[in-house]
């Protein structure tokens, strides 16, 4: 009789143990806090690799300046700038502050990695969005459109200036031309068209600007727009 309750005791003791060693398995946001990307689904980074630098909050957008541990940089940083929301001039110019305060990430043997700006906008001033893509492509950075991020309107216009540009995931890049305020650009419109072409040829130069040109022509009747992705 004694014995058995010594067995019993014993296999309590044993129980208690195990359930000590291994407790119940957290979930990935308990176990690594996420930075996600403005405007995406669930594309970022760990919180614990990124330091926020500045952001700016407007009343239709927001924009973000953080720094990613990177070790290939010099600096051990890769810095990065992510945008979500209406392109105006007030977002331009928080945008634009942002981005020009991007510190290269340079390799010790002396090339550049290109910073990524996360864009997520679905409406804005097809004017700005010209002015933008010129920018965009004096400047060292990459225009990313990632996992769940809409670029449109005056987006998609910047995303065909940039130099270096990149659709990822299930992000989408598309340009209309319903002429709907606000999102395209109405092909029957020459206040719209002749700008637009004269932007592509500056940003592309005239024969490739040209083609372009041409080739958004065919767009013009198509209610899913010019997929740039």
């Amino acid at each position: 009789m004694k014995t058995t309750i010594t067995l019993r005791f014993l296999l309590l003791v044993l129980t208690a143990m195990v359930g000590c060693a291994a407790p119940p398995e957290l979930t990935t946001q308990e176990a690594a806090p996420f930075h996600v990307v403005l405007g995406s689904n669930n594309y970022g980074y760990p919180a614990s690799q990124v330091q926020l630098i500045s952001s700016v909050q407007g009343e239709r957008f927001e924009t973000r300046h953080s720094k990613l541990r990177y070790p290939e940089c010099m600096s051990g940083y890769l810095e990065f700038v992510e945008f979500s929301g209406l392109l105006d001039s007030s977002a331009v110019a928080a945008l634009g502050g942002l981005v020009q305060n991007i510190q290269p990430c340079v390799r010790k043997n002396g090339s550049r990695v290109v910073s990524p700006v996360y864009m997520n906008s679905v409406q804005g001033e097809l004017a700005l969005g010209m002015q933008v893509g010129q920018w965009f492509r004096t400047q060292s950075i990459e225009l990313v459109v990632t996992e769940g991020q809409l670029c449109e309107s005056a987006c998609a216009v910047a995303f065909l200036g940039a130099s270096f540009k990149r659709v990822q995931a299930t992000g989408r890049a598309i340009l209309h031309f319903n002429g709907e305020q606000g999102r395209g650009l109405d092909c029957a419109r020459s206040t719209d068209m002749m700008p637009f072409k004269s932007y592509l040829i500056a940003v592309k130069g005239n024969q490739a600007g040209q083609n372009l040109y041409n080739q958004a022509l065919t767009y013009c009747r198509s209610g899913k727009g010019w997929d740039l992705s």
